[in-house]
């Protein structure tokens, strides 16, 4: 809404009587003709005539209700302009879009110290192509958990301090609603001057957007994930936080010289809409470390045995973070040998063990559905084998979006030296699933032998544990990985084989006589479960 004394102010420059701005406000507030004549006690052709009048005065020609939108326009743009010098004028400064971010027009919020950082020179050099010689309007860093996001935004924005006026970071990782993001920027780039309150978000954006073409601004936006939805395809907003789309929509289409950057485990669909080589939108996937980077870290933690170093980077795919939690366990644990470490056999504990179920409950039944059979393959498939695996039918077009989105998550690999488009999942990605698939199938077949309804069975019946027309490598590391260990699972659960071989035979009946779909991999699996472990 345009405030009052601001309309009267503008109005009386244009030589707008009392009367017709009287009407004029009743309009702009999206009251008719015939409600504005009852409002003010007149004849609704008064009301017309008044705003003829007021048409002419501000050069609107035409006809129809699209004058109305025309001069909302025009005073929303006077308003913004008038905002904008209000703020100049306070500064005490002259405009410049060269010069440098003193510290009073630094806010960092919540960004983390990175002090220590490790590598990432090439994606350094990128942002700065970007955002500074390419002007890029809105640039998305993104990348599974751990990948170092947002040590990387805030090294860039220590190295940029120079090439731009404002420096401002925020974190949504408590997700603020953006009506309350853009009160705290207006006001921080007003120098907590503002002479008008607007109340409509678009307002508050286009003021913003103002202030982004007067000044060179570097606005950072971490954890843009928490707005996103779970549960579904990645990149569609929680419902509370639609607007944000809008946001990010007119910051990359419209003409400003500043640069929004979001880090995000997934990417937003205006990104994917708006991004281009050559275009002022763009975004850059972090993948891991190079193994020079990932070595500094090893060093930093003091571990020795450094030609194992490379088959504890291969195993991590050189994400930072796990590298530095898995460097930190080896070095408190086994006294800083690698070797010792390798000998466990496990690599999903602790806090990587939380990474990666965090970034799991944020998947699409579906997705998960893929995870699980990706896992249970132990090596890259295709699409079409993945559809055939499945018991209830997806159509190509569902399954495409499905693997695109775990692509946009970095949850799957796809094999570059294979002509068929093939996906796997990182070796401790597989681990985790494979943890999650024994933990879920014990859970299921308690739950069945409690209550004797098969509509416990969820993954028993639409996964088969164990594929009898699979290579026998694949064979004997799904009995490896899968089958022995969910054995070993029950065991500990019921405390007796024959307990097991009991509750497992009970479950068979119960699945006699159900319809296919209903059944599923289960009778299989249940049968698989109840024999020899060597299949």
């Amino acid at each position: 809404m345009i405030p009052q004394d601001f309309l009267k102010a503008i109005a009386a420059e244009r030589s707008v009587s009392d009367s017709e701005i009287e009407v004029l406000s009743h309009a702009l507030a999206g009251e008719t003709i015939t409600t504005i004549a009852t409002c003010l006690d007149i004849r609704p052709e008064a009301v017309r005539k008044r705003l003829g009048e007021v048409y002419k005065k501000f050069h609107i020609a035409g006809a129809g209700p699209g004058k109305m939108a025309k001069l909302q326009q025009i005073l929303v743009s006077q308003y913004q302009e008038h905002q904008t010098q209000i703020a100049l004028e306070a500064s005490g400064e002259e405009l410049s879009l060269v010069g440098g971010a003193n510290k009073e027009r630094q806010d960092w919020g919540e960004a983390p110290d990175v002090s220590i950082f490790y590598g990432r020179s090439e994606q350094l050099n990128t942002l700065k192509e970007w955002m500074i010689a390419d002007e890029c309007r809105l640039v998305a860093v993104l990348g599974m958990g751990g990948i170092g996001k947002t040590a990387l935004a805030v090294k860039f924005a220590q190295q940029a301090i120079t090439e731009f006026d404002y420096i401002i970071w925020r974190s949504l990782r408590h997700g603020i609603p953006l009506k309350d993001l853009l009160d705290n920027l207006l006001h921080i780039l007003s120098l907590r001057r503002t002479a008008y309150a607007l109340t409509e978000v678009n307002e508050k954006i286009s003021q913003l957007i103002s202030y982004f073409r007067h000044h060179r601004c570097l606005l950072i936006l971490d954890s843009v994930e928490t707005i996103l939805k779970s549960g579904e395809l990645a990149g569609n907003y929680r419902e509370e936080y639609e607007e944000y789309g809008d946001f990010f929509r007119r910051i990359g289409e419209e003409p400003h010289h500043s640069c929004l950057v979001l880090t995000s485990l997934e990417k937003p669909k205006e990104i994917s809409l708006l991004e281009g080589k050559t275009m002022p939108v763009r975004s850059l996937l972090l993948k891991d470390l190079r193994s020079e980077e990932a070595r500094e870290i090893f060093k930093a933690k003091g571990l020795s045995e450094e030609d194992k170093w490379e088959n504890l980077i291969a195993l991590y795919r050189g994400n930072p973070l796990a590298l530095k939690i898995i460097a930190t366990t080896i070095r408190d644990l086994f006294g800083g040998q690698v070797s010792e470490f390798l000998k466990q056999n496990t690599l999903v504990f602790g806090d990587i063990s939380g990474l990666l179920e965090q970034q799991f409950q944020r998947l699409s039944p579906l997705e998960q559905e893929l995870l699980y059979w990706l896992a249970l393959e132990r090596i890259p498939v295709g699409l079409q084998k993945l559809r055939q695996n499945m018991l209830l039918p997806v159509s190509q077009r569902e399954l495409l979006e499905a693997v695109a989105s775990l692509g946009r998550r970095s949850l799957i690999e796809k094999d570059p030296e294979k002509e068929e488009a093939v996906f796997s999942l990182q070796p401790a990605v597989i681990e985790y699933v494979s943890d999650k698939i024994i933990e879920q199938v014990c859970t299921e077949i308690r739950e069945v032998f409690k209550t004797k309804k098969t509509e416990k069975l969820v993954l028993l019946r639409s996964h088969a544990l164990i594929q009898n027309h699979a290579e026998t490598t694949v064979k004997a590391a799904q009995v490896k990985y899968i089958l022995s260990p969910i054995k070993d699972r029950l065991r500990r659960i019921f405390r007796s084989e024959s307990r097991i071989q009991e509750y497992l035979t009970q479950i068979q009946p119960l699945l006699q006589g159900e319809p296919p779909l209903e059944v599923g991999y289960a009778m299989e699996n249940v049968l698989l479960l109840n024999g020899p472990t060597d299949v």
